[in-house]
Protein backbone atom coordinates (compact mmCIF):
# COMPACT_ATOMS: atom_id res chain seq x y z
CA UNK A 1 0.00 0.00 0.00
CA UNK A 2 1.30 3.43 -1.12
CA UNK A 3 1.80 5.76 1.69
CA UNK A 4 -0.80 8.23 0.03
CA UNK A 5 -3.40 5.70 0.23
CA UNK A 6 -3.44 5.04 4.06
CA UNK A 7 -4.53 9.20 4.61
CA UNK A 8 -7.32 9.01 6.53
CA UNK A 9 -6.73 4.68 7.92
CA UNK A 10 -6.94 4.61 11.87
CA UNK A 11 -4.18 2.30 13.01
CA UNK A 12 -4.46 -0.07 15.75
CA UNK A 13 -7.98 1.37 16.83
CA UNK A 14 -6.12 4.60 17.61
CA UNK A 15 -3.88 6.29 15.51
CA UNK A 16 -5.66 7.95 12.15
CA UNK A 17 -2.92 8.40 9.62
CA UNK A 18 -2.91 12.60 8.48
CA UNK A 19 0.10 13.11 6.24
CA UNK A 20 3.01 11.34 4.88
CA UNK A 21 5.88 13.02 6.23
CA UNK A 22 8.70 11.10 5.36
CA UNK A 23 10.17 7.52 3.40
CA UNK A 24 12.83 5.19 3.76
CA UNK A 25 14.06 2.48 2.01
CA UNK A 26 12.05 0.13 4.94
CA UNK A 27 9.66 2.27 6.58
CA UNK A 28 6.75 5.48 5.94
CA UNK A 29 6.11 8.18 8.71
CA UNK A 30 3.10 9.76 8.53
CA UNK A 31 1.51 12.41 11.29
CA UNK A 32 -1.24 10.54 13.00
CA UNK A 33 -4.15 11.78 15.40
CA UNK A 34 -3.92 9.88 18.63
CA UNK A 35 -7.58 9.46 19.10
CA UNK A 36 -6.94 8.86 22.65
CA UNK A 37 -5.09 12.01 23.55
CA UNK A 38 -6.27 14.48 20.47
CA UNK A 39 -2.89 14.97 19.85
CA UNK A 40 -0.53 14.57 16.74
CA UNK A 41 2.03 11.49 16.73
CA UNK A 42 4.67 10.42 14.25
CA UNK A 43 3.61 6.63 12.91
CA UNK A 44 6.52 5.00 11.59
CA UNK A 45 5.21 1.75 9.45
CA UNK A 46 7.54 -0.95 8.07
CA UNK A 47 7.04 -1.36 5.01
CA UNK A 48 4.79 -4.18 3.86
CA UNK A 49 7.09 -5.67 1.05
CA UNK A 50 9.76 -5.47 3.91
CA UNK A 51 7.77 -7.76 6.53
CA UNK A 52 8.70 -11.05 5.07
CA UNK A 53 11.99 -9.65 5.44
CA UNK A 54 13.83 -11.42 8.97
CA UNK A 55 16.27 -8.59 8.82
CA UNK A 56 14.39 -5.69 8.71
CA UNK A 57 11.59 -7.54 10.31
CA UNK A 58 14.17 -8.16 13.32
CA UNK A 59 15.61 -4.62 13.44
CA UNK A 60 12.32 -2.76 13.67
CA UNK A 61 11.47 -5.01 16.39
CA UNK A 62 15.00 -3.97 18.07
CA UNK A 63 14.05 0.02 17.21
CA UNK A 64 11.08 -0.20 19.01
CA UNK A 65 12.71 -2.07 21.94
CA UNK A 66 15.34 0.40 21.90
CA UNK A 67 12.92 3.47 22.64
CA UNK A 68 10.89 1.98 24.65
CA UNK A 69 13.45 1.88 27.62
CA UNK A 70 14.55 5.52 26.89
CA UNK A 71 12.76 8.47 28.57
CA UNK A 72 14.62 11.58 28.53
CA UNK A 73 14.04 15.31 27.55
CA UNK A 74 16.73 15.07 24.79
CA UNK A 75 15.65 11.65 22.97
CA UNK A 76 12.54 11.08 21.01
CA UNK A 77 9.52 9.58 23.36
CA UNK A 78 8.16 6.32 22.22
CA UNK A 79 4.31 6.48 22.51
CA UNK A 80 3.19 2.97 21.80
CA UNK A 81 3.90 0.13 19.28
CA UNK A 82 1.40 -2.58 17.24
CA UNK A 83 0.81 -4.01 14.10
CA UNK A 84 -1.27 -2.57 11.51
CA UNK A 85 -4.12 -4.89 9.89
CA UNK A 86 -1.89 -6.42 7.61
CA UNK A 87 0.50 -7.39 9.90
CA UNK A 88 2.83 -4.25 9.30
CA UNK A 89 4.88 -3.09 12.62
CA UNK A 90 4.55 0.25 13.16
CA UNK A 91 6.14 2.49 16.44
CA UNK A 92 4.27 5.94 17.50
CA UNK A 93 7.11 8.58 18.19
CA UNK A 94 6.72 12.16 20.15
CA UNK A 95 5.88 14.54 17.05
CA UNK A 96 8.60 16.80 16.74
CA UNK A 97 7.73 19.90 14.56
CA UNK A 98 11.10 21.56 15.01
CA UNK A 99 14.38 21.92 12.28
CA UNK A 100 17.61 19.30 12.23
CA UNK A 101 21.14 20.13 13.05
CA UNK A 102 21.59 19.28 9.75
CA UNK A 103 19.58 22.35 8.37
CA UNK A 104 20.91 24.83 11.11
CA UNK A 105 24.79 23.94 9.78
CA UNK A 106 23.86 24.38 5.92
CA UNK A 107 21.94 27.25 6.71
CA UNK A 108 24.45 29.09 8.69
CA UNK A 109 27.83 27.39 7.92
CA UNK A 110 29.02 27.90 11.67
CA UNK A 111 26.71 27.58 14.73
CA UNK A 112 27.65 30.59 17.16
CA UNK A 113 29.93 28.89 19.79
CA UNK A 114 27.62 29.26 22.36
CA UNK A 115 24.96 27.99 21.12
CA UNK A 116 26.98 25.22 19.70
CA UNK A 117 28.45 23.90 22.80
CA UNK A 118 24.60 23.76 24.81
CA UNK A 119 23.67 21.68 21.54
CA UNK A 120 26.17 19.79 21.82
CA UNK A 121 25.93 19.67 25.91
CA UNK A 122 21.83 18.54 25.53
CA UNK A 123 22.73 15.86 22.83
CA UNK A 124 25.72 14.43 25.48
CA UNK A 125 23.05 14.45 28.11
CA UNK A 126 20.49 12.44 26.13
CA UNK A 127 23.05 10.30 25.00
CA UNK A 128 24.33 9.53 28.68
CA UNK A 129 20.61 8.37 29.17
CA UNK A 130 20.85 5.98 26.19
CA UNK A 131 24.05 4.19 27.15
CA UNK A 132 23.11 4.15 30.77
CA UNK A 133 20.10 2.07 29.57
CA UNK A 134 22.30 -0.50 27.67
CA UNK A 135 22.27 1.38 24.12
CA UNK A 136 24.45 1.90 21.52
CA UNK A 137 22.73 4.75 19.05
CA UNK A 138 26.07 3.94 16.18
CA UNK A 139 24.20 7.34 13.99
CA UNK A 140 24.56 10.04 15.17
CA UNK A 141 24.73 13.18 13.17
CA UNK A 142 23.44 16.16 12.42
CA UNK A 143 20.47 15.03 10.39
CA UNK A 144 19.51 12.66 13.94
CA UNK A 145 19.69 15.64 15.80
CA UNK A 146 16.39 18.11 15.76
CA UNK A 147 15.91 21.55 17.47
CA UNK A 148 12.70 21.90 19.10
CA UNK A 149 11.85 25.23 20.29
CA UNK A 150 11.93 26.13 23.67
CA UNK A 151 10.85 28.85 26.02
CA UNK A 152 14.33 29.00 27.27
CA UNK A 153 17.43 31.00 25.11
CA UNK A 154 18.40 27.88 23.45
CA UNK A 155 16.35 24.88 21.24
CA UNK A 156 15.74 21.96 22.85
CA UNK A 157 17.95 19.30 21.26
CA UNK A 158 16.22 15.83 20.68
CA UNK A 159 18.05 12.21 19.43
CA UNK A 160 15.90 10.60 16.67
CA UNK A 161 16.25 7.59 14.30
CA UNK A 162 17.13 4.56 16.64
CA UNK A 163 17.22 2.50 13.09
CA UNK A 164 20.46 1.40 13.91
CA UNK A 165 20.88 1.44 17.40
CA UNK A 166 21.34 -1.92 19.15
CA UNK A 167 22.20 -3.21 22.78
CA UNK A 168 25.81 -3.46 24.19
CA UNK A 169 26.98 -6.58 23.80
CA UNK A 170 23.84 -7.84 22.07
CA UNK A 171 23.82 -10.13 18.86
CA UNK A 172 24.63 -8.55 15.05
CA UNK A 173 21.94 -7.76 12.56
CA UNK A 174 24.43 -6.63 10.40
CA UNK A 175 26.60 -8.80 7.73
CA UNK A 176 29.85 -9.22 8.56
CA UNK A 177 31.64 -6.82 6.87
CA UNK A 178 29.48 -3.87 6.69
CA UNK A 179 29.08 -0.78 8.84
CA UNK A 180 25.81 1.01 9.36
CA UNK A 181 26.00 4.68 9.77
CA UNK A 182 26.84 8.24 8.04
CA UNK A 183 30.94 7.51 7.54
CA UNK A 184 32.13 10.85 8.57
CA UNK A 185 30.56 10.42 11.93
CA UNK A 186 31.82 6.99 12.42
CA UNK A 187 34.64 5.94 14.96
CA UNK A 188 37.81 4.54 13.75
CA UNK A 189 37.66 1.13 15.28
CA UNK A 190 34.40 0.92 14.27
CA UNK A 191 36.05 1.03 10.60
CA UNK A 192 38.78 -1.35 11.32
CA UNK A 193 36.16 -3.64 12.07
CA UNK A 194 37.27 -3.73 16.32
CA UNK A 195 34.48 -4.06 18.50
CA UNK A 196 32.92 -0.94 19.53
CA UNK A 197 31.42 0.54 22.33
CA UNK A 198 29.50 3.87 23.75
CA UNK A 199 32.83 5.68 23.23
CA UNK A 200 32.47 5.08 19.08
CA UNK A 201 29.17 7.58 19.74
CA UNK A 202 31.31 10.14 21.76
CA UNK A 203 33.40 10.40 18.52
CA UNK A 204 30.38 10.61 16.40
CA UNK A 205 29.38 13.68 18.95
CA UNK A 206 32.90 15.18 18.53
CA UNK A 207 32.72 15.27 14.77
CA UNK A 208 29.25 17.12 15.47
CA UNK A 209 30.86 19.68 17.70
CA UNK A 210 33.75 20.09 14.94
CA UNK A 211 31.41 21.35 12.17
CA UNK A 212 29.04 23.17 13.96
CA UNK A 213 32.08 25.13 15.07
CA UNK A 214 34.14 24.77 11.49
CA UNK A 215 31.37 24.39 9.27
CA UNK A 216 32.63 21.23 8.21
CA UNK A 217 33.32 17.96 9.25
CA UNK A 218 37.57 16.97 10.54
CA UNK A 219 37.76 14.91 7.64
CA UNK A 220 36.41 15.14 3.89
CA UNK A 221 37.82 12.78 1.19
CA UNK A 222 37.79 12.38 -2.46
CA UNK A 223 35.65 9.72 -2.34
CA UNK A 224 34.87 6.91 0.24
CA UNK A 225 38.29 4.46 0.22
CA UNK A 226 40.18 8.21 1.15
CA UNK A 227 37.46 9.06 3.78
CA UNK A 228 38.11 6.08 5.95
CA UNK A 229 41.76 5.95 5.27
CA UNK A 230 42.10 9.69 7.08
CA UNK A 231 39.45 8.53 9.82
CA UNK A 232 41.53 5.73 10.70
CA UNK A 233 44.99 7.50 10.16
CA UNK A 234 45.23 11.54 10.01
CA UNK A 235 45.34 13.72 12.90
CA UNK A 236 42.05 15.67 13.25
CA UNK A 237 42.78 19.69 12.55
CA UNK A 238 42.83 21.78 15.55
CA UNK A 239 39.92 24.20 16.19
CA UNK A 240 42.09 26.78 17.07
CA UNK A 241 43.93 26.68 13.85
CA UNK A 242 41.16 27.88 12.15
CA UNK A 243 39.34 29.97 15.06
CA UNK A 244 42.19 31.47 17.18
CA UNK A 245 39.52 33.13 19.35
CA UNK A 246 38.03 29.64 20.51
CA UNK A 247 39.15 28.58 24.38
CA UNK A 248 42.12 25.51 24.36
CA UNK A 249 39.85 23.37 26.54
CA UNK A 250 37.01 23.71 24.00
CA UNK A 251 39.83 22.29 21.43
CA UNK A 252 41.00 19.72 23.80
CA UNK A 253 37.66 18.26 24.28
CA UNK A 254 37.14 17.92 20.63
CA UNK A 255 40.25 16.58 20.25
CA UNK A 256 39.74 13.74 22.85
CA UNK A 257 36.74 13.01 21.62
CA UNK A 258 38.23 12.39 18.28
CA UNK A 259 40.94 10.49 19.56
CA UNK A 260 42.04 7.64 17.43
CA UNK A 261 41.63 4.49 20.59
CA UNK A 262 38.69 4.23 22.50
CA UNK A 263 40.84 4.23 25.98
CA UNK A 264 41.79 7.95 25.14
CA UNK A 265 38.68 9.30 25.04
CA UNK A 266 36.43 10.91 27.44
CA UNK A 267 35.14 7.61 29.43
CA UNK A 268 31.81 8.08 28.83
CA UNK A 269 29.37 10.64 27.57
CA UNK A 270 28.78 12.38 31.36
CA UNK A 271 32.23 12.91 31.36
CA UNK A 272 32.37 14.49 28.24
CA UNK A 273 29.48 16.49 28.65
CA UNK A 274 31.49 17.75 32.27
CA UNK A 275 34.03 18.94 30.22
CA UNK A 276 32.68 20.84 27.89
CA UNK A 277 30.50 22.70 30.27
CA UNK A 278 33.10 24.04 31.97
CA UNK A 279 35.07 24.79 28.77
CA UNK A 280 32.11 26.51 27.56
CA UNK A 281 32.08 29.17 30.56
CA UNK A 282 35.34 30.35 29.31
CA UNK A 283 33.76 31.19 25.77
CA UNK A 284 33.65 34.99 24.97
Amino acid sequence: MSGERRIGDVIGDRFRVDELIGRGAAAEVFRALDLATQSFVALKILRHTHVADATSLARFAREGEVQARLRHRNVAALLATGVTARQEPYLAVELLRGKTLRGVIKSERRVEPRRAASYAWQALSGLAAVHEAGVLHRDLKPANIMLEASPGPVDRVVLIDFGFATFEGSAKLTLQGTVVGSLAYIAPERLRGDAADSRADLYAMGVILFEMLAGEPPFSGADDLELIDLQINAEPPHLRELDPSLPRELDDVIARALAKQPGDRHADAAAMADALEQAAQLLA
